[in-house]
Formats: structure tokens, sequence, C-alpha cells
């Protein structure tokens, strides 16, 4: 189990556009830390800065930052059965202060590791995840993912900030760098 959660934790924190290096050889670039989340620049994904984090449950959660300035979310779990590239789920996300959300996440395909991808946090749901300090996640009523959400707020503040200080920058996927 711990081997599973491992080799899930990477597929999800290096993410599958980043497991090959760029035609100039860079690769995934470590940005610095927001709390206890990683904070990486993609190269070949426009700069884009996205953070991970490997929860005690064995729950791994990405955040990113999209080119229309919102965050979008992704959310695996090694133990999960039940999720199939290709369909989505409805997910009930319970946080800390009693708000629950449901949303629709689509199940992709990262490396081997089926990944729940929500494409855009909304602001309600952003707000309790950076300001609530737990999250119970279920799917058709059974508890699949409980974490405890540490450093949220840093982590998108630094997020955001990684955004900004590599925005503008050659993106070396883009034919026009070469």
């Amino acid at each position: 189990m711990a081997l599973r959660t491992l080799s899930l934790a990477a597929a999800l924190l290096l993410g599958a556009a980043a497991v090959p290096a760029t035609a100039e050889g860079r690769g995934l670039e470590k940005w610095g830390q927001g709390g206890l989340w990683d904070i990486y620049v993609e190269p070949g994904e426009g700069n884009g800065c996205y953070a991970t984090r490997l929860f005690l449950s064995g729950t791994v959660m990405r955040i990113a930052v999209r080119s229309d300035g919102g965050l979008h979310f992704a959310i695996a779990r090694g133990s999960w059965q039940f999720a199939e590239v290709g369909k989505t789920y409805l997910m009930k996300f319970v946080f800390g202060n009693g708000r629950t959300y449901e949303e629709e996440l689509e199940a992709v395909a990262v490396g081997s590791v089926t990944v729940l991808v929500m494409p855009r946090m909304s602001a309600a749901f952003l707000s309790d995840f950076r300001e609530k300090t737990s999250l119970l996640v279920y799917h058709r009523g059974s508890l699949v993912a409980p974490v405890v959400l540490l450093d949220t707020y840093d982590a998108v503040t630094q997020l955001r900030t990684c955004n900004a200080s590599v925005a503008g920058m050659p993106d070396p996927s883009d034919p026009s760098f070469r």
C-alpha cells in the first residue's frame, strides 16, 4: 500500500505533461513551498504553477492556476476502486464549518493513476478550501477521503505569487521560443 501511495503521489505531483522533459531539457521545476504544499512551475503548460500535497490519509491533491486566473483542483487516492477514466462522478465535499458542495469531477489518467479533476473551483469552494481546517470527501454516501487542510491559505497565496512571477516568461514548448 505504501508503494502504491508513493506511486500515486509521484504521478499526481509530476503530472502527465511533466514526465517527458521539454525539448530544451527543462523538466519540472520546484518553485517553493506554501506551508506543507510544494509549488512547481510546469514548463510546456504556459509556465503555469501548481501546488501539491500528499496527506497522511493517502490522499493527494493538486491545485493549479488556470490561464484565466481561476483555480483547478485534482484529487486522488490509491485505494479508490470506483473511478474509471472518462467518467464523471458527483462528489460531496464537506468542510469543517459544515458547508457542503456537490461537484462533478471527471476521472482522467495521469500516468497509470486515475485522478478526479474539477476544472474550476467556485469562489465559495475556494474560500472554504483556503480557510477551513478539515475536509471530508464522499462518493455515493461513503467517505472516500478525510483530510486535514493545513496551510491551504498559504498554498493558494504562494501559488498565485508563483504564477505572477513566471507570467510573461518564455514558454519553452512554444515554437517561437526556439
